[in-house]
């Protein structure tokens, strides 16, 4: 039971911190670290990771639905977060070893989110507008050279204590896309992205042995629904410019982290 309920715990973090912009990879492991249990754990990340990418597919349910129509601005959207995904996909293909010994260091998580801090500050001067889209939403094709930017901002927050969603947003505000849309754009990459990872884990026999699944189940549902509140409460932050603002907590949470591992 103290088992299942350290689980549990994880699962809220996840859920709360995968679309707030504060890095659950980087949560994740100085969490399983200070609380001694699946340190290092990468399947069960990616499961929890799963479970927050249902939150994604339920709260931009209409955005998926008019891109499964594959007309041509929607193939053009498509094509743009294929564009995006490329870098992730190159980087966790080469260098796969080398990321997940990192989750083995909560000392380079604490240090990922001191640099998160910095990316989410610097959004206060970025080019993102204000500007209100047409509803209902269509699709809009981005910038090549713009959607492999943003996708190497996600490759990079593949690190531990890189906020996957601080880094992408920040990087389309830069890019002078509309709030909103930075949002949208970022949750919406992250479906192949985390698809992505889990195949490879599957692939790799992470799930082979485990007597634990009816957990992991559970624990995949609970960042689910945790998911739904914080992927609508980040989108509002952007929307209303108040995302740099999450830079104060990624600072207190890496020098307490710091602190705490000396």
């Amino acid at each position: 039971m103290a088992d299942f309920l350290k689980m549990i715990v994880l699962a809220v973090i996840q859920g709360l911190t995968e679309f707030l912009p504060v890095s659950s990879s980087g949560h994740l492991v100085l969490t399983q670290h200070f609380l001694g249990i699946l340190e290092g754990d990468i399947f069960f990340d990616i499961v929890l990771h799963v479970g927050t990418l249902g939150s994604v597919l339920v709260v931009y349910r209409r955005e998926i639905l008019r891109l499964l129509r594959f007309d041509k601005p929607a193939l053009g959207y498509l094509g743009s977060l294929a564009v995006g995904t490329l870098p992730a996909v190159a980087v966790g293909l080469l260098a796969k070893d080398a990321i997940e010994s990192l989750f083995h260091s909560p000392l380079f998580a604490a240090g990922g989110l001191l640099f998160t801090a910095g990316i989410l500050l610097s959004t206060r001067f970025s080019r993102g507008s204000g500007d209100s889209l047409p509803e209902p939403w269509e699709p809009r094709a981005i910038a090549p050279l713009q959607a492999v930017l943003i996708g190497m901002a996600q490759a990079f927050a593949i690190l531990p204590g890189i906020s996957r969603s601080g880094s992408t947003i920040a990087a389309s505000l830069w890019l002078g896309l509309a709030r909103a849309e930075a949002a949208r754009f970022s949750f919406l990459l992250s479906i192949p992205a985390i698809g992505g990872a889990l195949v490879l884990q599957l692939l790799g026999g992470e799930m082979n042995g485990r007597s634990d699944v009816g957990m992991l189940v559970m624990a995949a549902v609970v960042s689910f629904v945790v998911g739904l509140l914080a992927i609508r409460w980040t989108a509002l932050a952007v929307v209303q410019a108040h995302f740099w603002k999450f830079s104060f907590y990624c600072v207190a949470a890496g020098l307490v982290a710091f602190a705490i591992l000396r």
